[in-house]
């Protein structure tokens, strides 16, 4: 089974990678991370709060501006109350990290399994992916103080967005493997293979040859 669930897209594949790589540095070397990691989060929502509402206006003959703009209200205003009240939610980033952590990492196997029967091994990845469900489970229990696991879950991020950057390419390979194989234009060619293998035989007729016997050595 290939499953490309979460790696459709180049474009947030890599995007969300990168996003867990600066958020994870940011939760090692900043003392407040887990403040500056939620107002970051405020930020994205309100970004993309303002960029809802602007796609709402713009398609709004389309019959989704109502739709677009009440998204946009919600998130710009979750976004402020994050912004400017962080220490609300500060103490329970860890655990939303590792929640994050369990789910896109059960994903990035699971995907990671489906590639691995087209393009070969890829083990050092899968590592990786159990890897950061192992610290995403860790930081649900969180054992040590808040600063050390601020570290421990700035450090996962990182490498869950290396194994993810890794993940990304590997899954490309895996869907141009998985065209070639079973794209339209296989099915096209066998197809076209069949016909010029069958063709011509509802046209065939039986015919029957007789022997012919040589007399000249008879008559002289």
């Amino acid at each position: 089974m290939f499953v490309t669930f979460g790696y459709k897209s180049n474009f947030n594949s890599v995007l969300r990678a990168l996003v867990a790589i600066a958020i994870g540095l940011v939760m090692v070397v900043v003392n407040e991370a887990t403040i500056t990691v939620v107002q970051i989060i405020a930020a994205f929502l309100i970004a993309a709060g303002v960029v809802s509402a602007i796609r709402g206006i713009v398609k709004r003959h389309d019959g989704a501006m109502l739709l677009m703009i009440t998204n946009a209200i919600v998130d710009i205003v979750f976004g402020l109350l994050l912004f400017f009240y962080p220490q609300a939610v500060a103490n329970l980033i860890v655990y939303f990290i590792g929640i994050l952590l369990i789910i896109f990492g059960a994903i990035q196997l699971l995907a990671l399994s489906g590639a691995m029967s087209l393009i070969g091994a890829g083990f050092a990845t899968l590592v990786l992916s159990i890897f950061c469900i192992i610290g995403g489970i860790l930081l649900l229990f969180n054992p040590f103080g808040i600063r050390v696991m601020s570290i421990v879950a700035g450090c996962l991020l990182v490498i869950y967005g290396v194994s993810d950057l890794i993940s990304t390419w590997r899954m490309n390979k895996a869907k141009t493997v998985y065209e070639i194989k079973f794209g339209p234009a296989s099915k096209t060619m066998e197809t076209k293979k069949d016909g010029m293998d069958t063709a011509g035989i509802g046209n065939a007729v039986e015919t029957e040859y007789h022997k012919v016997e040589d007399n000249t050595v008879d008559e002289q």
